[in-house]
């Protein structure tokens, strides 16, 4: 069956606008016998995509992925199959796409789905123990969508990107739903990794960083801690983390000052203190930083 490219149209028509949501802005394909709807977004680390396919009969479809990812398809309705598994309403699958063309088999009808490409980096500081980062091969581990990740998608779509508090606010929503959908997915007994000593260490020493963000931590300090040389912490840190114990530390304490911006009443001098920051100043400018806005325009937006 021949792959369809199709023209893409700037103005939406109307009997399309129901499969059009808030949070970015609408593509349109279409030909006489198919039409394609995509919405794109992205945060640090992850690409979302929102598509809705409307086929009058079977119909193969081609696209390019520029990226190599661990890819969360969703469906939210009709059948998508990818050539090696199926997804019919409601189920979600996880797998791994190699940069290139990919062909997708739609059935007759409305086709729904999101498409969450994870970069390595962000699914090892959300799931470090996660036996889907470094694994390799042609399985599709695949769940069922439960009442809470049909919440999280129908919040998605209804983030409008307009400031630094929305682009935070869609940040946590994503990062919540890919956390919702994969650890079920990875309690299965084949999916259990096996114990690797490198692997157990790195995991060690970042629960080491993640209890200790109110101190001063350095490189040298945790190479003693540890036993291990500084080259070689450098190493197994990139290699499983896919970051230096520097990015990896501030990228902690930056989460944990945005938690409890939202979730908490201690101010902004004090959260400061709990993440590792005896200055303020220095505080509030990486913040800006990081997130493209202020501490105390998250605590006004909260």
């Amino acid at each position: 069956m021949p792959s369809i490219l199709l023209p893409q149209m700037v103005k939406i028509p109307e009997q399309y606008q129901r499969y059009i949501y808030p949070f970015s802005k609408p593509m349109l394909r279409t030909s006489p016998s198919f039409s394609r709807i995509e919405q794109v977004t992205t945060i640090p680390g992850c690409r979302v995509c929102s598509i809705v396919n409307i086929a009058e009969k079977e119909t193969e479809i081609s696209h390019y992925h520029k990226n190599k990812s661990i890819t969360l398809q969703v469906t939210l309705q009709g059948r998508i199959s990818t050539g090696t598994s199926t997804l019919d309403k409601g189920g979600y699958n996880l797998i791994r796409i190699n940069a290139g063309h990919h062909k997708l088999l739609l059935a007759p009808g409305v086709n729904e789905f999101m498409q969450f490409d994870i970069s390595p980096a962000l699914l090892q500081e959300l799931l470090p123990d996660s036996p889907f980062i470094h694994k390799k091969g042609n399985d599709h581990p695949a769940g069922v969508s439960n009442r809470k990740l049909m919440k999280l998608i129908a919040q998605i779509r209804q983030t409008p990107v307009t400031d630094g508090i929305q682009q935070l606010k869609l940040y946590t929503q994503i990062t919540e739903l890919i956390i919702t959908a994969i650890i079920p997915l990875q309690t299965s007994p084949k999916n259990m990794i096996m114990n690797n000593p490198h692997h157990e260490l790195i995991t060690n020493i970042q629960t080491y960083i993640n209890d200790n963000l109110h101190k001063p931590i350095s490189l040298s300090q945790l190479a003693g801690i540890y036993y291990i040389s500084e080259s070689k912490l450098k190493q197994d840190f990139k290699k499983y983390l896919n970051s230096s114990v520097q990015a990896y530390l501030q990228e902690q304490r930056m989460q944990k000052a945005l938690k409890m911006l939202q979730h908490s009443d201690n101010d902004i001098t004090m959260i400061a203190t709990e993440v590792g920051y005896t200055n303020v100043s220095s505080f509030n400018r990486e913040f800006r930083k990081h997130y493209a806005c202020s501490p105390k325009e998250v605590r006004i937006g909260s």
